[in-house]
């Protein structure tokens, strides 16, 4: 029985090993002219023949039931291409030669294919094929593929990897160039675009792009995990979807000007990328542009870009700042969500709605500027997770709509951030405004004066008094309203009554010194003769403050009698401040007193409109005559942002020429005029002026600059003939441009007596300042007129002939004049 069992395990074992060492061959076709040769032995498949192999589906590939036994295969030279899904899940192949008459690799081709470790591509291959799923195409599922060959690089940047899908070398590592592995990448110079997935996932560090490249594809470099710098020429306009995507390794990166669109995944995963600057051109940032750049910590968006697509910045854990443009109008889905570092967003005023989760998990995000008059539309996630005492700044008046609106109501909505700088003084205060986003047009209370722009201008106050929670109502430029609270200290009144100046027997001038400011109104004299009761009330007249000073001019006054007087300060409410006691005698006490003007900053400046203030005290004589003077001195240039970069000068009026100036005249002491019809983008300069005896006197020159561009005019220059007709008319010409005559030369008919020759024009052409008209002028040369200028002309021979009684010159052309020289015809 042993023995038995013996030789049935020896029959199976020798039936066993002849069936290993039995090596079997298959072949096939698979194409009109190639066919194909598996050894199960030593597992070479053999392709062989010309042309193109048979594209095939995933369960038709004539070796479909021996792919497993597949370790190597050969490609004879002669074979045009590789069919779609040829060698799929051969997961055992490890080698493959691909001869250089291979043109193209259709889809799907290596799929699959676990074991292969290198290829090499021949420079012949112009496509390769793509994949429906999953990363890669040609190479998908090529796990432990870790170096692509390839002899020129020219030809494998315009490689053509197919019009969807992944690229074929996800699964790569390092990419070799005539045997060499290719750590820094220098792509050569007349290659004009980089295709599709060309270098996606190799290993090199770096990559420098030649001026000859316009456009780099999509998912170009995607996964190239290990690149740490690429430079981009300028030269570059596009940037495919993708293009950077998990560049994990790179830390910075220059976008060329000439790129105008963001795709969506450009340099999503770049998590080491600490800024970009995106250009000016841009107008439009894709989905998941900047998604996970975990270590971008700024970023600003360059007005013009319109939208910012969805998961644009999201998962920016870093970004602390970002400043959106007011050209955005949309903000997609999850746009900023997780930007975990963000504290503060700006929302432009062109924005309607915001998207789902936007600002999600935007954890730090405390500050929230609302430009918009009207509440975007946002959803319940909107601002989903961000800080829990975070506040939504709105634009004046808007609060209410906001407070109505869905969800915006469940937020804490806040009117503007309003700004202001308070000067306190002793009977006055001055506040200047500042709101951004917003154009005060109009701002106060009862007692305040709008000064200049957003500056308020309080007089008429307590001195020493503490004003709290003022209420002061602004006004925009679109007619909404927001009311503030300010409060302030004004300090003490400081009230000197000076001794009085007499310019005649008659007239004195009444001084004191003071510390309110010189647009105080409440400020004066009380007088009264000296032997009056004491309980009868004086006479009060009101004067202006200049520079500390009060002064007024007392008239009428009998010589005889004394006087005394002193200074008052009245308040808004009526409450009365003195200074002490003077005393006046005009009898013998006159003398010479000159008059004081003074020039101050002008205030309320627009694009047409100024508002001067002065003052002019008259001394010994009273004015005939005083006001402001004042003349064009430049005007202003500005540069491509708006901004002032310099003035052009001006023709100058001679300051002495007063005529030659404009001036607007006043009255009072203290002067105050209005201009209008002023240039824009223009600065004048001025001064008071009075006149006395005869004599021009002048405060201080100052300058102000209205507001806007100048424009300069244009203006008319027509040119005539000597006798008005019309030879050209010049409209537009630019103020100070010199006129050209374009036209033909002017020409005059000859008379009996002259000749005429063009000469120039009257008067002569100038810098256009006014529309001009110029008349030709000629210059006119006698003919050879009489019987004396005939014969005495050296060249000329005359004969003399007397026809019917009738003295006639003829001469030898035939010519005749008669005894006077007049041309006979």
């Amino acid at each position: 029985m042993k023995y038995k069992l013996y030789l049935l395990t020896l029959m199976l074992a020798l039936v066993f090993n002849a069936t290993l060492l039995h090596a079997e061959t298959y072949s096939g076709t698979c194409g009109d002219d190639i066919t194909w040769s598996l050894n199960t032995d030593d597992g070479v498949l053999t392709i062989t023949g010309t042309g193109d192999m048979n594209n095939y589906s995933s369960n038709t590939t004539p070796w479909y039931d021996y792919r497993l036994n597949i370790k190597s295969i050969s490609i004879t030279d002669g074979v045009s291409s590789i069919g779609d899904f040829s060698f799929c899940w051969c997961n055992n192949l490890t080698l493959i030669d691909i001869p250089n008459s291979i043109r193209s690799i259709g889809k799907y081709a290596f799929y699959d294919c676990k074991s292969i470790e290198s290829i090499t591509i021949p420079s012949t291959v112009t496509r390769i094929g793509y994949a429906y799923f999953g990363p890669g195409a040609c190479f998908n599922g090529c796990v432990n593929l870790k170096s692509v060959h390839i002899a020129d690089l020219a030809a494998w940047c315009n490689i053509d990897f197919g019009d969807s899908g992944s690229n074929p070398l996800s699964y790569a590592h390092d990419l070799y160039l005539n045997d060499e592995l290719v750590q820094d990448l220098i792509i050569p110079d007349g290659v004009t675009s980089i295709k599709y997935g060309a270098f996606e996932g190799c290993s090199m560090h770096s990559v420098t792009i030649p001026n000859s490249v316009t456009s780099i594809g999509t998912y170009a470099f995607y996964s190239c995990s290990s690149l740490t710098s690429v430079t981009i020429p300028d030269g570059v306009t596009s940037i495919g979807s993708g293009a950077f995507w998990r560049c994990s390794s790179l830390t910075s990166i220059t976008i060329p000007d000439g790129v105008t669109s963001i795709e969506g995944y450009s340099f999503s995963g770049c998590s080491s990328l600490t800024s970009i600057t995106i250009p000016d051109g841009v107008t439009s940032i894709g989905n998941y542009a900047f998604n996970e750049c975990s270590s971008l910590t700024s970023v600003t968006i360059p007005e013009g870009v319109t939208s910012i697509g969805d998961d644009a910045f999201s998962g920016c854990s870093s970004l602390t700042s970002v400043t959106i443009p007011n050209s955005v109008t949309s903000i997609g889905d999850d746009a900023f969500s997780g930007c975990s570092s963000l504290t503060s967003v700006t929302i432009p005023n062109g924005v309607t709605s915001i998207g789902y989760r936007t600002f999600d998990n935007c954890s730090k995000l405390e500050t929230i500027y609302s430009c918009s008059t009207t509440p975007p539309t946002i959803s319940s996630t909107t601002f989903y997770g961000i800080h829990k005492n975070a506040i939504v700044y709105v634009l004046f008046g808007t609060a209410s709509l906001y407070k109505e609106a869905s969800y915006w109501k469940d937020m804490n909505i806040q009117g503007p951030v309003i700004s202001n700088t308070i000067t306190a003084a002793t009977t006055s205060c001055t506040i200047a405004f500042d709101v951004p986003n917003t154009v005060i047009a109009s701002c106060g209370i009862e007692g305040g004066e709008q000064a200049d722009g957003n500056v308020l201008e309080y007089i008429g106050l307590e001195p020493n008094s503490e004003y709290n929670d003022i209420p002061v109502v602004l006004t925009s430029n679109t007619g909404l309203t927001e009311t503030i609270h300010v409060s302030f200290t004004t300090s003490a009144l400081e009230l000197t009554t000076q001794p009085s100046k007499a310019v005649s027997s008659t007239t004195t001038i009444l001084l004191a010194e003071t510390n309110m400011s010189d647009a105080e109104t409440g400020a004066g004299f009380e007088w009264k003769r000296n032997d009056a009761p004491a309980d009868m009330a004086g006479t009060k007249v009101y004067c202006p403050v200049a520079n500390g000073t009060m002064a007024g001019r007392l008239k009428n006054l009998n010589d005889q009698v004394y006087y005394k007087y002193r200074a008052f300060y009245q308040s808004s409410a009526g409450n009365m401040y003195y200074g002490d006691w003077q005393y006046i005698f005009t009898g013998d006490n006159a003398v010479v007193f000159d008059p004081v003007l003074y020039t101050y900053a002008a205030t309320a400046v627009k694009e047409t409109e100024a508002t001067l203030k002065g003052y002019a005290l008259a001394g010994s004589d009273d004015f005939t005559e005083q006001g402001f003077e004042y003349w064009a001195e430049s005007r202003v240039t500005r540069d491509a942002g708006g901004s002032p970069a310099g003035v052009s000068a001006l023709r100058r009026m001679p300051q002495a020429a007063i005529g030659e100036h404009q001036t607007v005249q006043a009255s009072g002491i203290s002067m105050k005029v209005t201009l209008t019809d002023l240039d824009q983008g223009t600065v004048y300069k001025y001064r008071t002026y009075a006149i006395v005896g005869g004599q021009t006197v002048y405060g201080s020159e100052m300058s102000f600059t209205t507001k806007g561009e100048y424009v300069p005019p244009t203006y008319t220059i027509t040119f005539v003939d000597y006798d008005g007709t019309e030879l050209l008319v010049l409209t537009d010409v630019a103020e100070n441009a010199t006129p050209e005559y374009t036209g033909e030369t002017p020409t005059r008919a000859e008379d009996e007596e002259y000749t005429y020759t063009f000469s120039g024009w009257s008067p002569a052409i100038v810098a256009a300042i006014e529309d001009a008209t110029y008349t030709a002028t000629y210059e006119a040369t006698k003919k050879v007129t009489g019987l004396e200028d005939i014969f005495t002309s050296s060249h000329v021979k005359a004969q003399k002939m007397l026809i019917n009684g009738t003295l006639y010159i003829i001469l030898p052309d035939g010519t005749r004049y008669n005894a006077c020289g007049a041309k006979i015809k």
